[in-house]
């Protein structure tokens, strides 16, 4: 993500037992009082029909406490013994317990643990997903609005005002040199300009990614699509992405931009991390050539490819899944645009670099967003297209064309050396890819392709299993691998699509993994804590986010003014990344939930403040991937 995240909102503490106090009762009867315990559930709720799983956290060993099920009027509806002890957390919480209560009846609960140990989980819902799920839904579609840059604002949400107008002539340039985070010589003019107006600012700064924000608008389109209930403004919201894709693609010059503005600068000249501002402010600037801040005004287009350059695969593979996903969604209504995005998808996709491919081209610099598998890219492009044809009902010569073309980037995919080692978040997106090509296969079942039906739902289980063997440490963290919110909701995402697929519910070792990571971006995790700003009764105050930040300072602080409903940050984070922070408002408003270090384990941390942006930056590809999880979690029909 780019270095600048900005503020989420107050994280109330889920109260702990009080621990005993030595007094003049006698040793026998002291050891007798109850542990400290915390208990961490969804938030939100679990869907009616389905079991009430909590966490329960002690400081010390506890066989013989038990929990209750506590209804809203106070009433026990289900108790029984804790759960086997799952491991260790922490020197402070030396003990994990997993609690299974079979599915109740829809109401308000909470889950209480007594006798041998003592603490009691916020209140939470049994409801049907849709009333659990779409409302997380509407807010995420939300937080793109705040995310909207030009003059297409919604001034309802965040206060938003038109800001970065001069991007209508942004000037083009050739990509900038970094070691690192430095940038190293001059900006490199390419000729000409371009009207790379609108789009979203990626995250708690105000840079435009090709890389995030072909992501973001596919994964939205396909919740778009395979909506059972319509979300209010979904299909609107992606199409703002997309339409600056199709702005961001440079047809003549056979070009795509694949970033407007400079992220990083230096002593003279000032990049959009530079400076911690409203959006809009940049527009106030009086500045002219040579001026420190005059790139903040009138920011640069960084262009790649060209009729003798090929592009980035990833970047290529990925800005063709959305234009054709877009293709799909308007094919019915609005048959002549979609036929424009599917020739625009074909065209980008044309000009992918296959041979020789090196290091993938994401942004400048690079280290803003990594990454190193793109055949997934193309898989999912190719795909997108062979589906978007199908839509618009191509003569079948075509589509089976199409057809074959998504299934060799599939099965070369399969044999990646990078196969086996990612789940769905921004660097991979082949379990979207994997599941809409054995849909676009139905339409033609006698076809002998690279891969086949099984290949694929095959793949999406080995991807299940991968979850399953990175976050099965008690609480899912630890090891060599945090899950952060993108994985864990692209895991749930994934065994959603599964189970659309097969018709069957994930038994067996991977048995509520999809469910479990779900249950730990929306609060069932060490912390207690929901990673969604709005969903749950405890969740992110200070998120790393310009907007929220300035606008939450001139409320009064955190916790008052308007939030930032639907955004999603990283959450938990190793250690190391919270270190070094700077003192409170040394360029943000200061803003702070409090400790959290009780918590804190298995090399771990999580802090809800303004300067821990690795903890808590709202981006677009966290928040596009929550938003298909919720919408695939409302369609649950429970």
């Amino acid at each position: 993500m780019p270095l600048l995240r900005a503020v989420l909102p107050l994280l109330l503490l889920t109260p702990l037992a009080a621990a005993p106090v030595a007094s003049d009762v006698a040793p026998a009867e002291r050891a007798a009082e109850p542990v400290a315990a915390v208990v961490r559930v969804n938030q939100v709720g679990y869907a009616a029909g389905e079991p009430v799983v909590a966490q329960v956290m002690t400081a010390a060993p506890a066989p013989r406490a038990t929990y209750a099920l506590i209804d809203a009027a106070g009433g026990v509806v289900a108790s029984g013994p804790l759960g086997a002890d799952v491991g260790r957390w922490s020197d402070r919480w030396p003990h994990v317990h997993r609690v299974s209560v079979p599915a109740p009846a829809d109401g308000r609960y909470r889950v209480e643990v007594r006798g041998a140990a003592a603490g009691a989980s916020p209140t939470f819902a049994v409801a049907p997903a849709t009333e659990l799920y779409g409302p997380l839904a509407a807010n995420g579609v939300r937080f793109f609005q705040a995310q909207r840059d030009g003059a297409d604002v919604v001034g309802s949400v965040m206060q938003r005002r038109p800001s970065h107008l001069a991007d209508r002539r942004a000037r083009l340039h050739r990509p900038p040199r970094f070691r690192g985070t430095r940038l190293v010589g001059d900006l490199r003019p390419a000729g000409g300009r371009v009207d790379v107006r609108g789009g979203w600012a990626d995250a708690g700064d105000y840079l435009k990614l090709v890389e995030t924000t072909s992501y973001a608008a596919s994964l939205l389109l396909v919740a778009a699509r395979d909506a059972r209930t319509p979300v209010p403004g979904l299909v609107e919201e992606a199409l703002h992405g997309v339409r600056w894709l199709d702005r961001a693609w440079l047809d003549r010059r056979k070009a795509l931009v694949y970033q407007v503005g400079l992220g990083e600068g230096r002593p003279g000249l000032r990049g959009d991390h530079d400076a911690w501002r409203l959006p809009q402010a940049d527009d106030r600037r009086r500045v002219s050539p040579g001026d420190a801040a005059y790139l903040l005004k009138h920011r640069p287009a960084f262009v790649t490819g060209g009729p003798r350059a090929r592009i980035s695969p990833n970047l290529a593979g990925r800005t063709a899944a959305a234009l054709a996903l877009a293709a799909q969604v308007l094919a019915e209504e609005r048959p002549d645009r979609a036929r424009a995005h599917l020739r625009t998808a074909r065209a980008v996709l044309a000009r992918a670099r296959t041979r020789d491919v090196g290091r993938l081209l994401t942004t400048s610099p690079h280290v803003y967003y990594e990454e190193d598998e793109w055949r997934d890219d193309l898989e999912l492009g190719a795909t997108e297209i062979a589906l978007a044809g199908q839509a618009l009902d191509v003569p079948a010569a075509r589509q089976r064309a199409d057809l074959r073309a998504a299934a060799r980037w599939a099965r070369s995919y399969l044999r990646s050396p990078r196969h086996g080692w990612y789940t769905l978040a921004r660097d991979d997106q082949s379990a979207v890819a994997h599941a809409d090509l054995v849909r676009a296969l139905e339409a033609h079942p006698g076809l002998r392709l690279a891969v086949d039906r099984a290949d694929l739902v095959g793949d999406l289980r080995a991807q299940v299993r991968i979850a399953r063997d990175r976050y099965a440490a008690p609480l899912a963290f630890g090891g060599d691998e945090d899950p952060g919110a993108d994985f864990a909701l692209g895991a749930s995402v994934t065994a959603r699509l599964l189970e659309r697929l097969t018709g069957e519910v994930p038994a067996g070792p991977v048995a509520g993994v999809g469910t479990g990571l779900r249950d730990w971006v929306l609060g069932a995790n060490a912390w207690g804590t929901s990673l969604v700003v709005g969903a749950g009764t405890t969740y992110p105050r200070c998120p790393h986010h310009q907007v929220a930040n300035i606008l939450g300072a001139r409320a009064g602080g955190p916790g008052r003014g308007e939030e930032l409903l639907g955004a999603v940050g990283n959450g938990p984070v190793a250690a190391a990344a919270l270190r070094g922070l700077g003192a409170p408002g040394a360029y943000a408003e200061p803003c702070s939930s409090g400790s959290w270090r009780a918590f804190d384990g298995q090399g771990a941390r999580y802090l809800d403040d303004v300067r821990a942006y690795a903890a808590t930056e709202p981006a677009i590809d966290y928040v596009a991937v929550s938003v298909l999880a919720f919408v695939l979690e409302a369609a649950t029909g429970r």
